[in-house]
């Protein structure tokens, strides 16, 4: 077969061409430190770095959520322990209003700095992140979770809902407390409270703190006035006697305690007190064997905090073996309107807290546990990816240095063999 000097001459071109592609690749490779820069240079490794790349991705979003997640529980963390101390503080308020040798003034600034501490964890229950967001709103993060109305009362805004996020395919983090299970759900021996209305019966329970007591106490003989509604209402409480105690209940209502009556005298040989309704509508109580006469731990239906007016109650008055009164009047009423209740109340608002506090603990615990493994599986990732699409730098130089070197040497071959005519290969 002939060969024309023209076909020789474009097959040459061809092959110094792709000679010159091929030294460009590897000084692309060189320059860049990549071993793949088409997919057509290793189908099957790009396709493995592709999924690598993608995986890196895919954990490097794993990571801003887990900042992002982390960020959020900081916050909330710190607004619940804010929460707790100004709880903490109004106990502390609570137990010094308690004290007898407080006086009126005392108890008024007292409880001024109870308003001030409850508007101080309104704004705390309020807390908003850095995108604005309310933490303690639930799903509803763009109003104020609580709200605070023209009558003092204090309500949820918000709804249930807890936010989440994913931190890996298979691991969301919970990053918010709803405000409802926050602040309006407390566990109490009369059921679930807000821990806003526990502030507030702390309050009336200071104001009323001089003059309510949880218990009255009469050697022989006692007269107990109520101060009822029309409707009967259903009273409950201690009686103890020299032979024991017994809880009484009934339903009384104004100038119709004649039930009530009828209930102690029913337990008169297991206390030794017995009950009757004077002429003006009083309880006479008498202790028949001239032992001690104690009343506590009063319940009223319907009172589930403390009042700032205490609308019913049973003045208590003691009289000695002659008819003359012994001591002060006593005023019992329902034991929410009790500093101690309140107290123990308070400390209930400040486990609940605690316990909520627990809760996303644990959640900042599981973000960096998480935060850990994505680190590791980053590093994995990376080396893969290293391993794939980094180059062999020396091995590439060498490469390039033949290819340049045969390049050259067919250059000048070719030009030698081109310089050559007919005559030439005739002599």
């Amino acid at each position: 077969m002939e060969i024309s000097t023209k076909l020789f001459n474009q097959r040459a071109v061809q092959q110094f061409s792709r000679m010159n592609e091929d030294i460009q690749n590897l000084q692309n490779r060189v320059a860049t430190g990549k071993n793949i820069l088409r997919a057509s240079d290793d189908p099957i490794a790009a396709v493995n770095l592709s999924v690598a790349k993608e995986q890196k991705e895919l954990i490097e979003r794993f990571e801003k959520n887990a900042a992002s997640a982390r960020q959020t529980l900081d916050l909330t963390d710190g607004a619940l322990q804010q929460a707790v101390n100004v709880v903490t503080r109004i106990t502390e308020l609570a137990i010094q209003a308690g004290n007898d040798t407080y006086g009126v003034q005392d108890r008024k600034a007292i409880e001024t700095e109870v308003d001030e501490l409850t508007n101080v964890l309104v704004s705390i229950a309020n807390t908003r992140d850095s995108s604005g967001q309310s933490i303690f709103g639930g799903f509803k993060t763009d109003i104020d979770a609580f709200k605070v109305h023209l009558d003092g009362n204090i309500t949820y805004q918000g709804d249930t809902g807890q936010r989440s996020l994913q931190l890996s395919e298979n691991m969301p983090v919970t990053t918010s407390l709803d405000g409802a299970n926050a602040f309006m759900r407390v566990e109490t021996a009369k059921g679930s409270l807000s821990v806003f209305d526990m502030l507030k019966s702390a309050k009336s329970a200071i104001s009323s703190a001089a003059s309510a007591h949880k218990q009255a106490t009469s050697t022989g003989s006692a007269l107990v006035e109520f101060t009822l509604p029309r409707d009967p209402i259903g009273w409950k409480f201690s009686i103890t006697g020299s032979k024991g105690t017994a809880e009484i209940s009934a339903d009384i209502s104004t100038g119709n305690i004649a039930a009530l009556s009828a209930a102690i005298n029913t337990q008169t040989s297991s206390t030794g007190v017995a009950a009757a309704v004077d002429t003006n509508g009083a309880l006479k109580l008498t202790e028949n064997f001239n032992g001690e006469i104690k009343m506590s731990h009063v319940e009223i239906s319907g009172v589930n905090f403390a009042e700032e007016e205490v609308e019913y109650f049973a003045n208590f008055t003691s009289y000695d073996g002659t008819g003359e009164i012994v001591g002060e009047v006593r005023k019992l009423t329902d034991m929410d309107q009790i500093v101690g209740t309140s107290v123990n109340n308070l400390n209930a608002t400040l486990n609940h807290i605690s316990s909520q506090m627990a809760f996303v603990g644990a959640q900042i615990n599981k973000v960096d546990s998480q935060s850990q493994v994505l680190s590791e599986r980053k590093i994995t990732v990376d080396e893969k990816i290293s391993e794939i699409g980094d180059a062999d730098l020396t091995e590439l130089v060498t490469q390039l240095k033949s290819l340049i070197l045969n390049r050259d040497a067919a250059q000048q071959a070719f030009v030698k063999i081109g310089q050559q005519s007919l005559f030439d290969y005739l002599r």
